[in-house]
């Protein structure tokens, strides 16, 4: 299973069935989660989550690799 941090969205089981929240902190080994439906809900044990949703989207950071520049060398091949 994929490491879960703050600011995750997860697919958690209940007593009342399946739901989702999102992670707003850890402590103890246990979740502290805010439901989305806005029900109150207690601290969520690692192994009740099914499923973890990472953010998606451009990175926060510059990449690793340098950007080309156009030079002699480089040739753009329309056809």
């Amino acid at each position: 299973m994929a490491e879960i941090e703050v600011g995750d969205v997860v697919l958690a089981r209940g007593a009342t069935g399946r739901f989702h929240a999102v992670v707003a902190g850890v402590r103890l080994g246990r979740l502290a989660i805010e439901r989305c439906d806005g029900r109150a809900s207690a601290p969520l044990s690692p192994r009740d989550v099914v499923t973890v949703y990472k953010r998606a989207g451009a990175p926060d950071s510059e990449p690793r690799v340098k950007r080309l520049r156009p030079s002699g060398q480089l040739k753009l091949d329309l056809e």
